[in-house]
């Protein structure tokens, strides 16, 4: 079989499921563990797939809708909110992003805290976060009804407007190569300053985030962050945040 039919074949796997290892690669492709491997490294150098220790991974160029992230490991989720209630006190200002993992740490909080000063671009999560805040600052922008959430230029200028203690961010995947992705470039520009707006940026991640690549890369953090996970991470994720002004914490 030739190269050009290989990469075609291995392309089609990952685009049918989240993460393709070399061992089946080889079974189906009648080759070795050693030119699968190849094979998969230079369809990374062409961003065409994601590598990952022991096979890849799709790179994804939007997210799954609302209900089903919200569907997506809710048990972790949940753990990850958990955490959140614990490390936020009363009173505490919080800016707090769209999707599924801060809706579920908003949850929580509604439960259990009040006085919170709140800042969001999400609909929803200021309406689930109204019986816990004194105040509500819905930003300002362009409504994306697939997220019920503001985004764009106006969203970032009103935004620059405020500091707050905390910020609750959500990503679109993690991986070792890539670090934090999302799959639009102004969702990417408006979580990275929602951290630098904060204090105590929280990065919230349950692990359907591992090894997953959005489209776009984040921009590096000028500032502290705890990124707030579910599970253990990957070794090779976990070494490349070393590098980074990140701590770990596993809720």
């Amino acid at each position: 079989m030739l190269a050009p039919e290989r990469h075609a074949i291995i392309l089609e796997e990952v685009s049918r499921q989240p993460a393709v290892s070399i061992r089946s690669l080889t079974e189906r492709l009648g080759v070795s563990r050693e030119t699968v491997r190849k094979d998969i490294e230079r369809l990374a150098q062409e961003n065409k797939l994601h590598q990952v220790r022991g096979g890849a991974t799709g790179i994804r160029t939007h997210e799954p809708p609302m209900a089903d992230r919200s569907q997506t490991n809710p048990e972790g989720k949940g753990r990850i909110g958990a955490y959140v209630t614990k490390t936020i006190p009363d009173g505490a200002s919080v800016i707090v992003d769209s999707g599924s993992t801060t809706l579920a740490a908003a949850k929580a909080l509604a439960a259990e805290k009040k006085d919170l000063l709140i800042f969001t671009n999400d609909l929803t999560i200021a309406s689930v976060l109204a019986p816990a805040a004194a105040e509500v600052t819905l930003l300002g922008g362009r409504l994306d009804f697939s997220e019920n959430a503001t985004m764009g230029l106006d969203t970032l200028e009103h935004l620059a407007r405020y500091n707050a203690e905390y910020a609750l961010i959500g990503v679109g995947g993690m991986s070792a190569r890539s670090l934090f992705t999302y799959f639009s470039l102004e969702g990417a520009n408006l979580r990275h300053m929602m951290a630098e707006r904060a204090q105590h940026p929280l990065i919230l991640a349950d692990s359907s985030k591992f090894n997953v690549v959005g489209q776009i890369a984040m921009k590096p953090l000028s500032v502290a962050a705890t990124l707030v996970v579910d599970r253990e991470l990957p070794k090779d994720i976990f070494e490349a945040l070393q590098a980074q002004p990140v701590e770990v914490a596993r809720a």
